[in-house]
């Protein structure tokens, strides 16, 4: 039964009718790559029954969206096969369609969105989602609902987006009990809703077979054609519920001291889930529920929660501060982006959002000399006089990640060694959308923009092209962490690496 309370997260995308003369409710998956945990499945499934019309989920994989390239269009057509597999399970009627060469989204989506009574389709507020949502809803001749499942909390449920994390963090621990009782469903089933045998299944739709994946890769072309797939990295629900099963027992009784801990894969102790949430592989609110019931000591429920740590980064969620550690990074931080999406959905957020005192401070420093100077093609091929950095871009081009801490100085580089802080974030923005598989994501802007001083306070003493934004080191960094087994993996990779520019 579908909670009122949960209607706070569907908004109309169009002022068009209901058209009681279409043939099904159709649900167009464009971030949500899931049934499972998934507020827009739930409440296509209400309508579906309150209608009496079929369900139809659709999901599509566009060729050639900005920064696109066979390493990202491999991940989604493997969530795809999962994601077909668990509608064949469910009863579901799924279609999934990937662009090829041969056959466009265009030519086939006309004629079924014309068989539609409602359409809806998941509120992702950032990349070219807000602006393709805006056109659909002018397409389209009945009416378009976009379902916020983007985080646990309902994003409309605040009035504004917040500039600091210790800002929002007592409203989220506010929302937190209502928001947590109010979870989508776990396990969707399709019982309940009429017979879709009447509904004629579309020309040119992907198989959502694995053996398949490869003839597709073939026929799509893409912005980078030779950024390739990550050897053993794989997309999909599967591989993100096993790489969350292996954290739970893994990393998370070790996160709140080790997770910045620059080390190989086999001793991280972060969760290398950040592309899964990107893609909508696996829900912030499944997540959320396992690691607050993964301590055997504590049968966790609502009354756990420590209200006299309410706005703490601590404390809050559950006596272990491993969970509470982690907790506050996925909820906290995670929404924090989302949030400056949500309330001005667009494709980029850039400098114009800094805080003033930042805005001012790189203005003030713009003309400070630079010791080094890179352009972006040498960034990109690691030439800079940095070991520990050149490392960082290259964990970034040959596995699609960058180890956390690693990230922030890998940022705080680009600004010190580049000619305007203009010019930082383009190449920023550049090399983590393109390389990394969980980039152009609210949160891809919210960790670039923090290293030019947004959500972060003023630091002293006054630096060179920095001002009083924060700064980090390479030489701080060595002497922080161990950095030895970090670099000897990087060689590793390099080695390996079928990139010829690293050779």
């Amino acid at each position: 039964m579908l909670s009122e309370k949960n209607l706070i997260r569907v908004r109309e995308g169009n002022r068009k009718p209901v058209l009681d003369e279409g043939e099904c409710i159709f649900y167009w998956i464009r971030a949500n790559r899931r049934l499972a945990w998934n507020h827009s499945l739930d409440y296509s499934i209400h309508l579906a029954k309150k209608f009496k019309k079929p369900l139809v989920i659709f999901e599509s994989v566009m060729m050639d969206f900005e920064w696109s390239s066979p390493r990202l269009h491999q991940f989604l057509l493997e969530g795809i096969c999962d994601t077909s597999a668990d509608a064949e399970k469910s009863g579901f009627v799924y279609w999934p369609f990937v662009e090829t060469k041969e056959h466009s989204l265009s030519e086939i989506i006309p004629n079924i969105l014309e068989k539609a009574s409602i359409v809806i389709t998941d509120d992702f507020p950032c990349f070219f989602l807000p602006e393709h949502a805006e056109k659909l809803a002018e397409r389209l001749n009945c009416k378009l609902l976009l379902v916020d499942s983007n985080s646990i909390t309902p994003l409309a449920s605040y009035e504004k987006s917040f500039g600091y994390a210790r800002v929002l963090r007592p409203k989220l621990h506010d929302r937190f009990v209502e928001s947590y009782v109010c979870r989508s469903n776990p396990k969707p089933n399709s019982k309940g809703i009429p017979n879709s045998n009447t509904l004629k299944k579309p020309n040119f739709l992907f198989s959502g077979k694995k053996e398949d994946i490869s003839s597709y890769l073939q026929r799509m072309s893409s912005k980078f054609p030779e950024i390739l797939p990550v050897p053993g990295r794989l997309g999909g629900r599967k591989e993100s519920l096993k790489l969350f099963k292996k954290f739970l027992k893994e990393g998370l009784p070790f996160y709140s001291e080790e997770r910045s801990e620059p080390r190989p894969p086999e001793r991280i102790k972060s969760s290398y889930l950040s592309p899964y949430l990107h893609f909508g592989m696996i829900s912030v609110e499944e997540i959320v529920t396992s690691v607050l019931e993964s301590d055997p000591k504590i049968t966790w429920s609502p009354d756990i929660l420590n209200h006299s740590y309410r706005g703490k980064n601590e404390g809050f969620f559950h006596p272990s501060p491993n969970i509470n550690s982690f907790l506050d990074e996925l909820l906290t931080w995670r929404e924090l982006g989302y949030l400056l999406f949500y309330k001005d959905p667009s494709f980029r957020k850039d400098l114009s959002i800094l805080p003033n005192w930042a805005r001012l401070s790189l203005e003030a420093h713009r003309g400070d000399k630079r010791e080094y100077i890179y352009t972006k093609e040498e960034f990109e091929k690691a030439l800079t006089h940095d070991p520990i950095w050149n490392a960082a871009q290259k964990e970034l081009v040959l596995t699609g990640t960058i180890q956390n801490y690693l990230r922030m100085l890998w940022g705080k580089k680009v600004i010190e060694w580049s000619p305007s802080p203009e010019e930082a974030f383009r190449t920023l923005e550049d090399l983590n959308h393109k390389y990394a598989y969980d980039g152009r994501d609210p949160n891809s802007y919210t960790g670039i923009l923090w290293c030019f001083g947004a959500f972060d306070r003023p630091w002293s003493p006054e630096r060179a092209v920095f001002g009083n934004i924060r700064y980090m080191s390479s030489d701080s960094t060595s002497k922080k962490f161990k950095l030895k087994p970090y670099l000897e993996y990087i060689r590793s990779l390099e080695g390996m690496s079928e990139l010829p520019f690293f050779k």
